[in-house]
């Protein structure tokens, strides 16, 4: 592939296209690829937590974690996209075992850690300001993505400052924090992984209720919700259009350098959640999921419904498991998680998609024509670097490719252009 008739790509042209990606202007700032911060958060706000069978459920009910921190669950899944172990994705442990350690090991960077108290406070203060922006600019008439546009770049900056990154307004995202680290290699965030990531953190949530039930602390239970909201951030990331089809890992397993591949999952991605694609679920309910930015827009409707009773689910398990003392015999979030239409199925009515991982024949193949999402003709003969020129020029660039670009890819010139002065 990477030896592919792509590489007769001039070179004077290829290193004035490198130039132009790399001092493009930012039109926007974006999150770790799912949901927006504050949508994150607004989600979580709507999940009922019981603490006795005797109480109503109630949303916006504060858990106390082990550092002195006192959090919604809004406030703890919107944390998602901002914590994380750089290097150490939760689905690419070896063994459940290593996966339910490494969801603990996030959890526990902000939840027990007592440095990261402030940290966290400044964080939610960013991500309630966002909300307040977005629920003041609706009520204005603005849409949702147009507020999002308007305000991302300044809350993407502010987000990188605090999780120790760049500061500056027009410099930030060159000195990435932990904030971007994690967003160039957000596999967690992708399906199949954030299935991977959601169930591995959802049981060490149960089994943390089992033990509220032996204890029988609140203080126990809190904690379990804590958990659970926290995985829950990786289960609302399968209800986001471009998370569902994007091969994440494939482009960036098969792709050189591994930045690259990053970088045309984040274009794949993009449409995807432009165009939104047709789901199905186990109980035989069909709707459309849209992706970021989309999450309060009128025609989402149905999907954040879908959404909401998912989250809902996986609390309601908690207190079931608390409740009963015994883990639930079955998994009902299962049936309820959305499933794509099948490639080779004549009723798929979706867009080609831009990327996909052949299991049968092992090949990552791209769509031929990049500028039609429409053209179901693909290719196994393509390259990497010049796919990526030609995807800048259709779609332009953000803040996050911009990072990528200006911090990585000039160290990766092909070997054939390495004389060129203009590279």
């Amino acid at each position: 592939m990477k030896k592919s008739i792509h590489r007769l790509v001039k070179p004077r042209l290829f290193a004035m296209s490198i130039s132009l990606l790399a001092f493009s202007s930012i039109i926007y700032g974006e999150s770790n690829g799912s949901f927006a911060l504050s949508e994150h958060w607004s989600m979580g706000q709507q999940i009922k937590l019981r603490f006795d069978i005797n109480e109503v459920p109630q949303s916006g009910a504060v858990l106390h974690l082990k550092n002195g921190l006192a959090l919604t669950a809004g406030d703890i899944i919107s944390l998602g996209d901002l914590y994380g172990i750089v290097g150490k994705p939760i689905s690419h442990g070896l063994t459940k075992l290593e996966k339910q350690t490494r969801f603990k090991e996030v959890f526990n960077s902000f939840a027990r850690n007592v440095i990261a108290v402030s940290e966290v406070e400044d964080l939610n203060s960013v991500i309630r300001a966002e909300m307040r922006e977005v629920e003041s600019g609706i009520a204005k008439g603005e849409t949702a993505e147009a507020i999002y546009k308007r305000i991302g770049n300044e809350v993407g900056r502010q987000i990188n400052c605090i999780t120790g990154g760049g500061c500056n307004s027009l410099t930030w995202w060159l000195n990435p924090g932990r904030y971007l680290k994690l967003a160039i290699e957000n596999y967690d965030h992708f399906t199949p992984n954030n299935l991977i990531a959601y169930k591995s953190g959802h049981h060490v949530a149960l089994q943390q209720a089992l033990k509220a039930k032996r204890t029988g602390k609140r203080s126990d239970l809190e904690i379990a919700y804590a958990m659970d909201a926290f995985a829950c951030h990786y289960l609302s990331d399968h209800f986001a259009a471009g998370h569902l089809r994007t091969p994440r890992e494939e482009l960036s397993a098969i792709i050189t350098p591994t930045v690259l591949g990053a970088l045309l999952s984040n274009y794949m991605h993009n449409e995807e959640n432009k165009y939104g694609i047709h789901v199905t679920n186990n109980l035989g309910e069909q709707w459309m999921v849209y992706g970021d930015y989309s999450y309060f827009n009128p025609f989402n409707q149905t999907n954040q419904q879908m959404l909401l009773k998912a989250l809902q689910a996986s609390a309601d398990e908690i207190f079931e498991a608390y409740y009963s003392g015994v883990l639930p015999e079955k998994n009902q979030i299962e049936d309820m998680i959305p499933h794509i239409t099948k490639l080779n199925d004549e009723n798929n009515m979706d867009i080609a998609p831009m990327f996909y991982w052949d299991k049968e024949n092992k090949q990552l193949l791209r769509r031929t024509n990049l500028t039609n999402p429409y053209d179901r003709h693909w290719t196994n003969s393509w390259w990497g670097w010049s796919t990526l020129l030609l995807l800048k020029t259709q779609y332009g660039i953000t803040s996050t490719v911009q990072l990528s670009l200006s911090k990585y890819l000039s160290q990766y010139v092909p070997e054939e252009l390495q004389d060129n002065p203009l590279v």
